[in-house]
């Protein structure tokens, strides 16, 4: 039945509003997630079919997040070929960017100039992205919700080229003279950054940037810092040691995450077997998620002792 529908209203199909949902953030705070209705789904599922091959024709090289055939492990290694010891890495610093609340301050009428539709099924996404939240607001002036099925294709769309700035910063050939090599996955980026790059400068084309998408950055969360300091991204600390050896490892707030999921498993109340089902589904995915990289000072022993301890209920 849905997919009669589909077939023969997609072009002046009416997007219903979105249901609330907010989930909690690593800081204590709530993040609001708009969820779509299956229908709506469905049909912004379709309409991404046909929208993200035109941008993965022209889509940035560097850009790593909610892209076909690219995944969090690519920008590691991309990472890794910038910092390893055979290109300096320890002398490189590290800039790193956070878009202060990208989804929900992001510009439509930006993320709507990319995109490359029909026009009828154009008129149909910009009707979906001014889709308001029912029992709050009626209309949206602004973003595109966490919970669209289409709203990463859209983020990444107007955030095209972002890892690209600084690019005009050269030194020596064009093989390998560039300053600064920026890496992105969908709004967080970090750009590494050669001896002589001008930071500030660089700073400046990032809030021109955003400015122009009606977004900005979170200064709180953006600092440079040295490679040798180390800095997190995707779940990972990287780390250049005394030595200008690279290292890769889970970072410390993933680890306390990935133990802090398991203790609230354990605390459900449901049987101990559905438990330890669940239980070994997470470990498995997080050892996983981290298998190239140094696991050694993240072994969750201690997370084993803890659950020895608790009755088998």
């Amino acid at each position: 039945m849905l997919c009669q529908r589909l077939n023969k209203h997609w072009h002046h199909w009416k997007h219903q509003q979105l249901r609330r949902i907010n989930i909690p953030k690593p800081n204590g705070k709530t993040r609001g997630l708009g969820i779509p209705t299956i229908a709506d789904r469905a049909w912004q599922a379709l309409l991404k079919l046909a929208a993200q091959p035109a941008y993965e024709a022209t889509a940035g090289e560097r850009s790593y997040g909610f892209r076909p055939g690219r995944c969090t492990a690519d920008a590691q290694k991309l990472i890794f070929d910038q910092l390893k010891k055979t290109c300096n890495g320890k002398d490189k610093l590290i800039l790193e960017t956070d878009i202060s609340k990208c989804f929900d301050e992001i510009d439509h009428q930006v993320m709507l100039d990319g995109v490359v539709l029909p026009i009828e099924a154009l008129k149909g996404l910009k009707r979906a992205v001014k889709a308001g939240v029912r029992g709050e607001y009626p209309s949206s002036i602004k973003g595109t919700p966490q919970g669209g099925v289409i709203s990463p294709l859209l983020a990444n769309i107007a955030l095209d080229g972002f890892e690209n700035l600084g690019s005009n910063q050269w030194k020596g050939s064009r093989r390998n003279g560039t300053l600064i090599r920026g890496i992105r996955y969908a709004d967080d980026a970090v750009f590494i950054l050669k001896p002589g790059a001008d930071i500030q400068r660089l700073r400046e084309d990032i809030d021109e940037f955003l400015k122009t998408r009606g977004l900005r950055i979170n200064e709180t969360k953006t600092k440079v810092s040295k490679a040798t300091d180390g800095f997190d991204f995707l779940g990972w600390n990287f780390r250049i040691n005394s030595r200008g050896v690279f290292k890769s490892a889970p970072s410390w707030e993933n680890y306390a995450d990935i133990k802090a999921k398991v203790k609230a498993t354990w605390k459900n109340d449901t049987t101990t077997d559905a438990r330890l089902k669940r239980i070994e589904s997470q470990v498995r995915g997080w050892r996983q998620y981290h298998t190239s990289c140094d696991m050694s000072k993240h072994a969750l022993w201690s997370l084993r002792i803890w659950l020895w301890r608790k009755p088998s209920g």
